[in-house]
């Protein structure tokens, strides 16, 4: 009875997002060209997120892990994970302008410290509905897990900002959609991988294995603080020859392959 009853607040959750996420699109009152550049963005979306989602899938089955609970992981990376953090984005903005309305150090890092601070957390609930769900305890699958509800929080993500971006227009929704598809190489779904795995470790440390716990913490603090970063004026920064954005997706890539090595090898020793 447990169980269902948490199925089903996982099903619930998902519901409101679905319907939070698409309620603009559904309400009618858009004109056909607004419909358009949304169709036109939507399908630049897809010429990452379906790769994506199709490598997630495979090395599911590579690594023997059930299709469902990557399923339920990456649409509750979207659709729980994204209405909870945009609610909590929303009530933090409002508090800081209550606060302190002209300050320029929260006009420069008020997204960089939001960001990571809700959204990382939320995008741990769906893996736990999983976790618990379909008893899944490989760290490897947990990985897989993270990467998928990062993965799916990031392409709920670019959709909402192609509804934002729309008023503004064909050619600034299409250069919005493309330049998050250049920056998504590293996004959400690496984040939320270094998060959940230095998350995992620090637990298994404290049970025990403390030869995990400085590992367990440079993960962490790594996902957390790639995702400051990325938020931070520091990926704003323009040059002649890009170099902002390169070096954050040089780190990113690294770090995450640096967690996949040490995923393998707690993986092969249990």
């Amino acid at each position: 009875m447990k169980r269902k009853s948490i199925l089903f607040l996982f099903l619930f959750l998902l519901s409101i997002g679905l319907a939070y996420e698409t309620q603009s699109i559904t309400a009618g009152w858009m004109t056909g060209s607004q419909y358009g550049i949304i169709g036109i963005s939507v399908l630049l979306l897809l010429v990452y997120a379906i790769p994506a989602v199709w490598a997630l899938f495979h090395f599911s089955k590579k690594w023997k892990l059930s299709w469902i609970p990557v399923l339920f992981s990456l649409l509750g990376g979207g659709f729980i994970a994204g209405w909870l953090s945009s609610f909590a984005n929303t009530y933090f903005h409002e508090m800081i302008q209550a606060v302190a309305p002209n300050s320029d150090f929260w006009n420069q890092y008020e997204s960089a410290i939001a960001g990571p601070l809700f959204e990382e957390p939320f995008k741990l609930i769906p893996i736990f509905f999983v976790l618990y769900l379909f008893n899944v305890r490989r760290i490897k699958s947990i990985f897989l897990l993270a990467i998928a509800s990062g993965l799916g929080f990031q392409i709920v993500e670019d959709f909402a900002y192609i509804r934002q971006d729309m008023p503004e227009g064909f050619s600034y929704a299409v250069s919005g959609i493309l330049g998050r598809i250049m920056n998504g190489v590293v996004s959400h779904w690496v984040y939320t991988a270094l998060f959940m795995v230095g998350l995992f470790l620090i637990v298994q440390a404290t049970k025990g294995r403390k030869e995990l716990m400085l590992t367990g913490w440079f993960y962490f603090v790594a996902g957390f603080g790639l995702h400051f970063v990325g938020n931070s004026p520091f990926g704003q920064i323009e040059t002649e020859l890009p170099l902002a954005i390169p070096f954050l997706t040089a780190v990113g890539l690294f770090l995450v392959y640096q967690a996949y090595l040490t995923v393998q090898i707690l993986d092969q020793g249990n």
